[in-house]
């Protein structure tokens, strides 16, 4: 069997990876319009805040180690046309430009995604970075060296990451966001305790504008908004990302609006052995019981696994996310999984949530500090939806219990019942989530 990957990062490597466990005599051909494979994108921001003072680090595997696996990766080559029912596809030659047919028996679709532009005026007269390929970092690290001042447009997880980052560095940094709180998937209140972190780091953010323009003067640059006028020496567009589909556009493949492919449980599409991964993808929320577009690592690699098993008929199921995330702001971590209070609220769920604050550990062991804890729960059934977290030490391990529970529709009773472990160094007796959940009445 021959199968062609479209796509050499996460999604792509790991179902080329897993097809070669699989089977040791397929042919396993990987097509990537760009000059890396195999890295974690989530890293970048820390190599520009010289966090991880080596960029290499964010390199899994090279093109040698899947070489030596009898993969075939091709750097720079774009594929640009799909045809279904003859199962080829035209390869551009990105170095030379010419173009190649080849065949396939499976085809999985791994291409990622590609940053939106504002595009308002001016964008064309200056350099606009952006951060989602690990090209874009090295540019941007070129960059960074001759600046002092450096403006992020957007506040999602880049624009936040990037600011925290750039600090490291002494560079001065502002946000500027349209919406009225920062990283959009947070009910407002705690997305407010992340702006409050990084005003306290010295980043100036300024909430509900409007993008209007951007002049270039000699070295510097006008950012023009709604209300304010901006000056600064380099800006950075991060206002989310889109799925690499619009060379697919022409086929008859089922696609968001957005262009996000649409897949079963199988990781297969509406097209008979073409199978898509990673952040291309549409997956489906558990909670909300509808496709959802939520480009993230965990989502890339699982999917990419799962491709691989059902090309080569395992019938492993990916039944779909609930949107689990973790963001690093200064001391702090702020995580999410499940659904928001707000957010649950506009989907027309009836609900209500309980806040809690607590010590992490036992409060007389030395090191204990304050956690923040949300529960969104159903008024009637009390089964708990969604969870947020904040808090410099214990964030990440509960936010996973969470996850499970969730997962699992448990009631706030039952939860609050559960056996945790406990010690002075690591909890209370009675654990800030058994407080939370025991408090849903």
């Amino acid at each position: 069997m021959k199968v062609i990957i479209i796509g050499g990062n996460a999604a792509g490597m790991t179902a080329a990876a897993k097809l070669r466990r699989l089977d040791k005599h397929d042919e396993i051909v990987v097509y990537e319009k760009g000059t890396d494979i195999s890295y974690s994108g989530c890293g970048m921001p820390y190599v520009l805040g010289d966090v991880v003072n080596d960029p290499k680090q964010l390199i899994a595997r090279t093109v040698d180690d899947f070489d030596h696996q009898d993969i075939t990766v091709n750097l720079n080559h774009e594929v640009i046309q799909v045809f279904p029912k003859e199962k080829q596809i035209i390869v551009k030659d990105i170095k030379t430009n010419k173009t190649f047919k080849t065949s396939y028996d499976k085809l999985l679709i791994s291409t990622g995604t590609f940053a939106k532009r504002t595009n308002v005026p001016g964008s064309k007269d200056i350099k606009v970075y952006v951060l989602n390929k690990l090209e874009d970092m090295r540019h941007l690290e070129k960059a960074l060296k001759d600046v002092n001042h450096v403006t992020i447009i957007g506040g999602g997880y880049i624009g936040v990451e990037v600011a925290e980052n750039l600090r490291h560095q002494h560079i001065e940094v502002d946000i500027i966001q349209k919406g009225d709180h920062l990283l959009s998937i947070y009910d407002q209140d705690y997305a407010d305790k992340a702006k409050k972190v990084l005003e306290t780091m010295g980043v100036g953010v300024h909430l509900s504008e409007n993008l209007k323009s951007y002049e270039a003067h000699g070295k510097q640059i006008t950012i023009t908004t709604d209300k304010h006028t901006y000056v600064t020496d380099l800006v950075i567009e991060a206002i989310g990302v889109r799925p690499q589909t619009q060379f697919l556009e022409d086929i008859d493949l089922h696609m968001l609006k957005n262009g996000a492919i649409v897949v079963n449980e199988f990781m297969e599409t509406s097209i008979i052995d073409i199978y898509a991964a990673g952040d291309c993808v549409a997956y489906k929320h558990l909670l909300k019981d509808d496709l959802v577009y939520v480009p993230l690592g965990t989502h890339a690699n699982k999917s990419g696994k799962i491709a691989a098993l059902n090309m080569k008929g395992n019938g492993e199921r990916f039944k779909g996310i609930i949107g689990t995330n973790i963001i690093k702001i200064g001391d702090f971590a702020l995580a999410k999984t499940g659904l928001g209070f707000e957010e649950a609220k506009d989907i027309g769920l009836d609900v209500d949530h309980v806040d809690i604050k607590a010590k992490h550990q036992t409060s007389y062991y030395p090191g204990a500090v304050d956690i923040n804890i949300r529960l969104v729960y159903k008024k009637d059934s009390k089964i708990i939806l969604g969870a947020q977290l904040f808090g410099k030490k214990g964030v990440s391990d509960r936010i996973n219990i969470m996850a499970l529970a969730i997962t699992q529709k448990m009631r706030a009773e039952d939860f609050a019942k559960l056996d945790f472990a406990y010690a002075p160094p690591f909890s209370p007796v009675w654990d800030p989530l058994l407080i939370a959940a025991s408090q849903i009445k």
